[in-house]
């Protein structure tokens, strides 16, 4: 005679249950997350490597902030610079007009030492660029114009980088010391410290002097006297330097940017791969779980029902 207890039934009815419910359940997560590792115990390898994807683009992807954030500055001082230069050559034809005439009438002097003095102040204007409420030019120190209104420097020589790729950061302000050519010896940029002696040549008349009329200047190279012209044109030639750093720095950052995409990409399909549940394979997977825990539902209600007599030889 065999003999099965309700109570024995009724164990192994929840064993059972417990384990078609915990079927379903993750079933149902899956579907709804549309993720086929959950948790480590899923399969801790594919887990791992998941983990270390989600990080890897995390990383790409601040890589790319940063990109976007250094692009903004460098666009606006490039900008900045492109019309430094390009105001300077023009007035650098007049300094030119001036040094071959030999004399001024009173109108025509007044005009011109406007001009330049307009020249001088557009200069110290763009050193004096911001994006939002920082300025560009003064390096780290931001809160404060870089330049005084006479075109001194008056900001920090250090600038604040940040990385865009693996081993490459770019700065996001800059040292207005280098992009503006400041003479070392006065602090103030040289084109402006040129500019603003031509403008005292013009506004007293000696015109003549201003041929043989020399200007001691240090641009990082080293002091040395030079004429009004050349010292315009070694300021002038430092900014156009820089603009050029400036604009090769872009193309370095618009590149790695497309590089970080693409790589970014990839990662995510590969992460799609093998973390993405297939919900045609889920869906018929949930099917059969749930069609078995219904039967085994149906088979405890019917057990419930059999008298002793069913388990008797």
């Amino acid at each position: 005679m065999l003999r099965v207890s309700t109570g024995e039934l009724y164990d192994l009815f929840l064993k059972y249950d417990r384990i078609k419910s915990s079927q379903i359940k993750e079933f149902q997560e899956k579907l709804a997350s549309g993720k086929s590792i959950l948790r480590p115990s899923d399969s801790p390898v594919d887990y791992a490597r998941l983990l270390r994807l989600d990080r890897f683009v995390e990383r790409l992807d601040r890589f790319n902030r940063n990109a976007d954030l250094v692009k903004a500055n460098m666009d606006t001082a490039e900008s900045a610079l492109a019309s430094t230069v390009q105001t300077l050559e023009a007035a650098r034809v007049k300094i030119i007009q001036v040094l071959n005439t030999g004399a001024l009438n009173g109108e025509d002097a007044k005009t011109l030492s406007d001009y330049f003095r307009s020249v001088r102040d557009y200069v110290i204007q763009m050193g004096n660029e911001k994006v939002g409420d920082a300025y560009l030019f003064g390096g780290v120190k931001t809160q404060v114009p870089p330049f005084a209104s006479d075109g001194t420097y008056q900001g920090e020589t250090v600038e604040t980088t940040v990385p865009v790729a693996n081993g490459v950061e770019v700065s996001t302000n800059y040292n207005g010391e280098n992009y503006f050519g400041v003479d070392r010896l006065t602090g103030k940029i040289t084109v402006v410290e040129v500019l603003d002696q031509i403008i005292g040549y013009v506004e007293s008349g000696e015109l003549s002097k201003l041929n043989s009329a020399t200007i001691t200047v240090d641009l990082g190279d080293g002091p040395k006297t030079v004429s009004l012209l050349e010292a315009f044109d070694e300021g002038l030639s430092k900014i156009m330097t820089y603009r050029s750093i400036l604009g090769t720095q872009i193309a370095v950052v618009n590149d790695l940017k497309t590089q970080n995409e693409a790589v970014a990409l990839h990662a995510k399909e590969l992460r799609s791969k093998i973390g993405d549940a297939d919900f045609a394979q889920v869906v018929s997977q949930y099917d059969k779980a749930k069609t078995a825990y219904q039967a085994l539902l149906a088979t405890y209600a019917d057990l419930k029902q059999l008298s002793l007599l069913n388990f008797m030889k």
